[in-house]
């Protein structure tokens, strides 16, 4: 008979060697998996070391008046970071569009971490009670032969946002020809504000020769007024004083029934611009100014 010790420990060491290799097997793969996790936290950990804050905005629009200080516009706004944390007090108003339509605009925020790493977000900006630029006059455009004819000294321009805008005034003459003696020449005020709206004003330019001191002056409070469709006003309303010889009345001392306006082409209901020549007539001398008003609609 064959001997059958010998199979029991071919056995044994076969399975000897299987444990050994599994053994094996699972330790390379518990550092291959071991490795691959510390890898995947340090390259996580890199992530978030290198990545930008994120700033978030309580509602993608603000509804607000022009007169809002500029610090209430973060209102709402918010950001944190991974390694900085919270970085809301860090966050600026990196700029304002110009309108995309009349009275509407784009905010664009920034933040900046420790790694400066910078980060935007934008939202939209609605001014509920937004005008285009309004202009006003010192005195009317009557000049006499000789003098300085400088239309732009009398001309002033107001924005509801950016404020006083008169050194971007610019004039042109809608007609040929230089300014001269009983003539008058048509010109136009342009303005525009920082958010791209444009503004338009035309006057009359009129030089004439040096008027008699027996001519009454007629000054007026404003020469230019903005009005809303089918506002009633008065144009007498707006005269400030009355010179005449020398002497000063008030329209209220002078009496204000002497004094005419020319409403005749003035119409409230309808948007544009309207010139109401107010006149006074004290013995056979004629004294007159203009009152612009600006219907808006």
């Amino acid at each position: 008979m064959p001997c059958s010790g010998h199979a029991p420990a071919k056995q044994g060491r076969y399975m000897n060697k299987a444990r050994e290799r599994f053994l094996i097997i699972s330790i390379v793969v518990l550092v291959i998996f071991t490795a691959g996790f510390f890898a995947y936290r340090l390259y996580r950990k890199h992530i978030k070391r290198n990545a930008a804050p994120l700033i978030s905005c309580a509602s993608d629009e603000m509804r607000i008046s022009v007169a809002t200080p500029r610090e209430d516009l973060l209102i709402g706004v918010t950001a944190m970071d991974a390694e900085d944390g919270d970085l809301t007090d860090k966050i600026v108003i990196e700029s304002i569009s110009k309108f995309v339509e009349k009275g509407k605009c784009t905010i664009t925020y920034a933040v900046c971490d420790s790694g400066n790493k910078v980060s935007t977000a934008s939202r939209t900006i609605y001014y509920t009670d937004y005008h285009s630029p309004r202009f006003s006059l010192l005195s009317d455009f009557v000049y006499s032969v000789g003098s300085v004819v400088n239309p732009l000294s009398r001309i002033r321009a107001y924005d509801c946002i950016d404020g006083d805008i008169t050194n971007r005034i610019s004039m042109t003459t809608v007609d040929s020809g230089e300014f001269s003696s009983g003539d008058a020449h048509e010109v136009e005020f342009r303005v525009i504000n920082s958010f791209g709206d444009v503004a338009t004003f035309r006057a009359n330019i009129v030089v004439e020769e040096r008027v008699s001191p027996n001519v009454p002056v007629i000054t007026l409070s404003q020469y230019l007024i903005y009005i809303d469709r089918d506002e009633l006003i008065d144009p007498l309303d707006y005269v400030e004083g009355i010179y005449l010889l020398r002497e000063s009345y008030t329209i209220d001392e002078y009496g204000r029934d002497n004094l005419i306006a020319d409403t005749s082409g003035f119409d409230p209901s309808t948007p544009g611009l309207y010139e109401i020549p107010i006149y006074l007539e004290v013995n056979n001398y004629l004294g007159s100014t203009t009152l612009y008003v600006i219907v808006e609609d």
